[in-house]
């Protein structure tokens, strides 16, 4: 017997923590600024963030911290309805490893981490030059530049240097980086003082939200759509610079109404004129300016033409980096964070994702947050210490899984019997159900599905071909069955000591099958349960689930099945004193 997973440890919680209430200040401060259509709005995100993460650190000093927040807020952000998301997501990881760094390297000293939180405000000027040059390409800053000499010849003896106007604008942000950091410390001081002043800690009120997370169920995700995507993109960029601006044009514009098709209504937003209105602009300037130094002309037929090129490789990148982002939310991350070494990762992202709502709810609202930043940032790091041990309790009453490993036709359901068999003797509440196998001769031709606690079967798959039955491999499933099987594990509740579920096979690494079921009874927390896998599916499947620790149990290994018995006996237990 091999045991998966243990306790979350202080770091993971307190990240999960960190990182859920980072993502709701995404939320709220982010939808706000996005409603009133506020200039700078990236600016003072990133003001914000910085100033809750310094507050954050300066509570709990723990290195690692910042970093592994910074990631699960990124991947819940990527959850998020909108489809504009890879920006912030860059931003939020580039905001974290340059905080981290920074708060690693100061030791103390407070300077360095006034020159951390400079430089992860400034990130966001960065971001957007870059985001410029990838949309437009160089081009951009040719006409930027002759936009530049134009004003300036306008405002002689006015207008500012670049090089100075460059520096002026970094030091503008360097010093909102230096009031971040510094509202950020204050605030982390000022929590300390109301801890000790039980009454000087509002109880913040609790707000209906609305579903943030919600999945799109007429979508079909897969890692192929994520790779042609990027393919679409990276053929786009060279054909757009090679062919003629109305053959690339009839390129992006076929892939923009694919898209449109494919994902209905998540690029609503792409569609409306005012989202358009700076491509519009910049076809303008690149006609009036483009050539205008060397020329000294005001408009130029080649300037028009580059400006177009310029706004087809812009909707490109647009279009792409939606379509990139909507894949983004599939099951492909949940698969990446499934990868050895990341089941910690994915149990603390969990985590967070379930506390998000008392996140939103804890949050005040921008206004608030706009006004006085460092009273209710302070308390919300109170409010945290409440969150990280609600996490920790929630994360000891994540079902625990016992699995029952062997290869095909080797004796686990008969092995499972046993224990089950045991087990009542034992007065554990059992319930779920056994696949039997089904023989004509020495074959194996099919499953009957038998209920723990009834003695009636039906079949519940055949090699046989049936007219409306499900194929999955050799074998063609009952609907009807399957869903009465469904029934059986929605109908479990609490008073069910241990869930036994014969067999977990392809369907539910598919989400069918008796997958929704098994979803509700580890989200609920409702039992422990026992599974079935074959071997070469344990892996797969054993991460499937938001799920506590695992036991295996491989039928090679000669088990007894006394071991079995006083194995799930002391994990329903100890999993009962946890919950």
């Amino acid at each position: 017997m091999t045991n998966s997973s243990t306790k979350l440890n202080d770091l993971w919680l307190k990240s999960a923590a960190l990182g859920s209430l980072w993502a709701s200040n995404e939320i709220i401060l982010g939808s706000f600024l996005h409603n009133i259509r506020l200039p700078l709005s990236g600016t003072i995100m990133s003001f914000f963030s910085v100033v809750f993460i310094i507050a954050f650190i300066s509570r709990w000093p723990t290195k690692g911290l910042i970093v592994r927040a910074g990631l699960i807020a990124a991947l819940m952000k990527s959850m998020a309805p909108s489809a504009i998301i890879l920006g912030p997501m860059i931003g939020i990881i580039v905001e974290a490893l340059i905080l981290e760094a920074f708060f690693r390297l100061s030791k103390g000293k407070t300077y360095l981490m006034f020159i951390g939180g400079s430089l992860a405000v400034s990130e966001v000027l960065f971001q957007k030059v870059g985001t410029l040059i990838v949309s437009f390409g160089w081009d951009i800053v040719k006409i930027l530049e002759s936009l530049y000499n134009f004003v300036d010849k306008q405002l002689v003896g006015v207008a500012i240097n670049g090089n100075t106007a460059l520096i002026l604008l970094l030091a503008i942000y360097f010093l909102i980086g230096i009031l971040a950091t510094y509202i950020g410390k204050k605030a982390g001081k000022l929590s300390c003082k109301l801890e000790r002043d039980i009454a000087a800690v509002p109880i913040f009120i609790q707000k209906k939200n609305k579903a943030i997370f919600n999945q799109e169920q007429d979508n079909v995700y897969s890692w192929w759509l994520l790779l042609a995507h990027i393919l679409v993109f990276i053929l786009g960029l060279y054909l757009i610079n090679s062919l003629k601006w109305y053959f690339a044009l009839l390129y992006v514009s076929i892939y923009f109404i694919i898209i449109s098709l494919w994902y209905k209504k998540a690029f609503s937003h792409l569609k409306r004129f005012s989202f358009w209105v700076v491509f519009i602009i910049i076809t303008l300037l690149a006609g009036l300016l483009f050539n205008h130094q060397s020329t000294g002309e005001y408009f130029s037929l080649e300037g028009l033409l580059i400006g177009i090129k310029m706004n087809i490789r812009a909707a490109l990148v647009v279009v792409s980096f939606a379509a990139i982002g909507k894949e983004l939310k599939s099951p492909v991350i949940k698969a990446i964070l499934y990868q050895r070494g990341m089941q910690n990762f994915y149990r603390a992202l969990s985590l967070a994702f379930g506390i998000l709502p008392e996140s939103l709810k804890a949050f005040p609202s921008a206004k608030e947050m706009l006004s006085s930043p460092v009273n209710l940032i302070a308390k919300l790091l109170l409010y945290a210490e409440n969150l990280i041990a609600e996490l920790e309790r929630r994360d000891k009453a994540l079902v625990p899984v016992i699995i029952i490993s062997g290869n095909i036709q080797e004796g686990k359901t008969t092995f499972v019997q046993k224990v089950v068999n045991r087990l009542d003797r034992k007065n554990i509440a059992l319930n779920g159900f056994l696949s039997k196998v089904i023989y004509s001769g020495n074959n194996r031709i099919g499953y009957r599905l038998k209920p723990i606690n009834s003695t009636y079967e039906e079949v519940l798959c055949k090699m046989e071909e049936e007219k409306g039955w499900i194929r999955q491999g050799k074998f063609y499933f009952n609907p009807e069955v399957i869903n009465r099987g469904n029934d059986i594990l929605n109908a479990i509740d609490s008073t069910t000591q241990l869930t036994i579920i014969d067999e977990i096979g392809p369907l539910e690494s598919k989400s069918k099958g008796w997958a929704p079921a098994i979803q509700r009874i580890s989200e609920e927390a409702i039992s422990p349960m026992l599974w079935v896998v074959r071997e070469s599916l344990v892996k797969k499947i054993s991460r499937k689930w938001p799920v506590g620790n695992i036991y295996f149990f491989r039928l090679s290994d000669d088990l007894p099945a006394l071991d079995v018995e006083n194995m799930v006996i002391h994990i329903i237990e100890d999993w009962k004193k946890n919950k």
